[in-house]
């Protein structure tokens, strides 16, 4: 049966799909739940074959393979049930990190830049033809010219895919927003001003989208680090993009100071 999950891994990778494999390291119940045994699980969570046994388990390997999908990650992990304890590791197989880029301006170009060094794969969608070209973004995986909505909902949108949003002057950035906020990114962020970000949330809300769509559109965009010049804005938003992906807060990384060392005096009497 493992032999089959294997073959069903290696599938989804030919077909460029992504998918997390479950396999069981260590367990102190043999009770559906041997070492060896393995769960195939989809980006929406559907289990497409196991040979885990105990529900409980196999619904907790299930959540913690849709995360690993999402931020591309492979890790170890203990799972608890009841009375039992199982080790398991999550080894995701994706088709890599995929940013999508809705215009092509200034802060883009700037966005892209940065992207392309941490090795993500880049489309740039844009109406414009002036500034959506080789020239400018020569490193880019896909350019795509044309109504914007439309070359969207082509696009295969992933959870391992993030998507900002800034069209010139704004004009398309409500409608790329509709087209992507059910969709299965991780991340969906949009520059805006403080009137934008307003309406936003109130054209979700007022539309009845749900919190679990809602919670991952971010607007205004971008970690705050202090920055106002357009890298800067870049860097801020890549770094969010990033916290998303590994699941963190984006705060400071603080180090406990090491205890002082009192020395010891010369006994004097």
């Amino acid at each position: 049966m493992e032999a089959d999950l294997l073959r069903l891994v290696a599938e989804k990778q030919e077909a460029k799909e992504e998918v997390a494999l479950v396999t069981v390291i260590s367990s102190n119940t043999m009770k559906g739940c041997r070492p060896g045994a393995m769960m195939v699980v989809d980006p929406q969570g559907v289990i497409l074959g196991s040979t885990i046994n105990d529900s409980l388990i196999q619904e907790k390997a299930k959540d913690e393979a849709i995360q690993c999908i999402s931020r591309g990650v492979s890790r170890k992990i203990l799972l608890k049930s009841t009375r039992d304890s199982v080790e398991v590791f999550v080894n995701t197989f994706g088709t890599g990190d995929r940013l999508i880029l809705v215009g092509s301006g200034p802060i883009m170009l700037n966005i892209y830049n940065i992207a392309q060094m941490i090795g993500y794969c880049v489309t740039i969608i844009d109406s414009r033809a002036e500034t959506l070209t080789r020239e400018r973004f020569p490193e880019a995986s896909e350019l795509l010219l044309g109504d914007v909505v439309e070359q969207l909902k082509s696009c295969e949108i992933t959870a391992s895919a993030s998507v900002v949003i800034a069209t010139y002057h704004h004009k398309y950035d409500e409608a790329a927003l509709m087209a992507v906020i059910k969709s299965p990114a991780r991340y969906i962020g949009a520059l805006a001003n403080n009137r934008l970000v307003t309406y936003y949330y109130s054209k979700l809300n007022s539309l009845g989208i749900p919190d679990e769509f809602i919670n991952k559109f971010h607007t205004p965009v971008g970690l705050d680090l202090g920055g106002q010049k357009t890298a800067e804005i870049a860097l801020a938003v890549m770094a969010e993009i990033q916290a998303v992906k590994y699941g963190c807060d984006g705060g400071f990384l603080v180090v406990k100071q090491p205890p002082k060392v009192v020395e010891k005096r010369e006994e004097l009497f």
